[in-house]
């Protein structure tokens, strides 16, 4: 599938949120909240599905499609056990709404997703390649990778030795129709590049490997991402402050309108909401965007205006 084959919504700038971190929302929340991501000329909104359910988020995406936002459905399943269910026929029927990007799994480098609490690169691709050619029977296009930087084993080792497994395997081609879905979070460094390949440049470490491994280019979407207050990965640099916070939100989201390359698809905030959407894990209440309480953050406002 050629690059520029891949869908894309219209007037695209790059632009990209998370949404509410749960698999359903009211339909009031989903109002209130892709009109708040329009406000902020938010194009791409990465979402959660129940695995292979079908129906709860069919209100989300009618209203993410008719508002020319394209959406990302992560199949969301709580470990790297294998998804139950039909998903070539979830796929089907999300398709037929609009919807084209799917990722199943996410970041498979870290310990916590791991049944046994040990990551593995050939337990990844055991429930990736099978969920990944359901996805392509449905029609739609598999997200590969979805790492967290860094990890628990090395994402960038993690993502080389994935792509070696597939072509040991004898399936490459899956990613003829697929993409790599990226979580470049900045934590504490400015947006510039760095010689461990970390934060938001994290992007030109992946296409590095995927251009080795497959001699081409392959589309590159973060499906998170961010800066938040308080963070302090390295302790040689401030923690951030809400300047920098917003500093650096504009900065990233700058750099995706007016100088990304043709293979980087998006750069997504996590997340647009927590409570007011109806989210109830406490770990996220600071990272959204939108507060229980009516309030939000000054990000909202410099996206309102950057235009």
């Amino acid at each position: 599938m050629a690059l520029d084959a891949y869908p894309h919504p219209n007037g695209d700038n790059g632009r990209g949120m998370h949404w509410v971190p749960t698999t359903h929302q009211s339909k009031s929340a989903v109002d209130r909240f892709v009109a708040e991501a329009q406000k902020m000329g938010v194009k791409w909104v990465t979402f959660l599905n129940d695995g292979a359910t079908v129906g709860q988020n069919d209100y989300l995406v009618s209203k993410l499609v008719g508002a020319g936002i394209e959406p990302i459905m992560r199949l969301y399943s709580a470990t790297l056990e294998p998804i139950q269910g039909d998903v070539e026929g979830m796929v089907r029927h999300y398709v037929g709404m609009g919807v084209h990007y799917f990722q199943p799994y996410n970041e498979p480098n870290l310990s916590v997703e791991q049944p046994d609490g040990v990551p593995s690169v050939d337990r990844y691709l055991n429930t990736w390649i099978p969920a990944a050619q359901a996805i392509v029977r449905g029609g739609g296009l598999p997200g590969f990778g979805s790492l967290a930087p860094g990890g628990d084993m090395n994402d960038v080792d993690f993502l080389q030795r994935a792509l070696d497994g597939l072509r040991s395997r004898g399936q490459l081609g899956l990613l003829d129709r697929g993409w790599l879905s990226m979580h470049n979070y900045t934590h504490n460094h400015p947006i510039q590049e760095r010689a461990d390949t970390d934060g938001f440049f994290k992007f030109r470490a992946y296409n590095h490997i995927l251009r080795g491994t497959l001699g081409r280019d392959v589309p590159i979407i973060g499906t998170e991402g961010g800066t938040f207050i308080g963070e302090q990965e390295d302790p040689a640099l401030p923690a951030v402050d809400a300047g920098t916070a917003v500093s650096m939100a504009t900065q990233a989201y700058r750099y995706m309108r007016d100088q990304r390359e043709p293979w980087n698809f998006a750069y997504s905030f996590w997340t647009i909401a927590n409570e007011a959407g109806g989210g109830t894990d406490p770990r996220f209440a600071q990272q959204a965007l939108f507060k229980p309480d009516g309030t939000a953050s000054p990000i909202v406002t410099a996206l309102q205006s950057l235009g």
